[in-house]
């Protein structure tokens, strides 16, 4: 089967396109993996969510602002907020 180069160069171009999507979706992926060095959100148990609670009741005590603990624990600041 033999192409014309109208459509050869339609194929490059479908090639191109898909290259930079892949390109795309795997920068995307790079950054959000890291979350800006925060830790990465994982299910606790029971007592590591305890534990993970008084921790955080202690240092919002002391005047550790929610944004530093959030961007530790790996939570949303509502949630160091619903806790207090």
């Amino acid at each position: 089967m033999s192409l014309s180069k109208r459509q050869i160069a339609y194929l490059n171009k479908i090639i191109s396109t898909a290259q930079k999507v892949l390109d795309t979706a795997q920068l995307e992926d790079s950054k959000s993996g890291s979350r800006g060095g925060a830790p990465k959100r994982r299910r606790r148990s029971a007592a590591e969510a305890e534990k993970m609670r008084a921790d955080i009741l202690a240092k919002r005590n002391k005047g550790v602002s929610a944004a530093k603990l959030a961007e530790k624990y790996g939570v949303s600041t509502a949630y160091i907020y619903m806790i207090k």
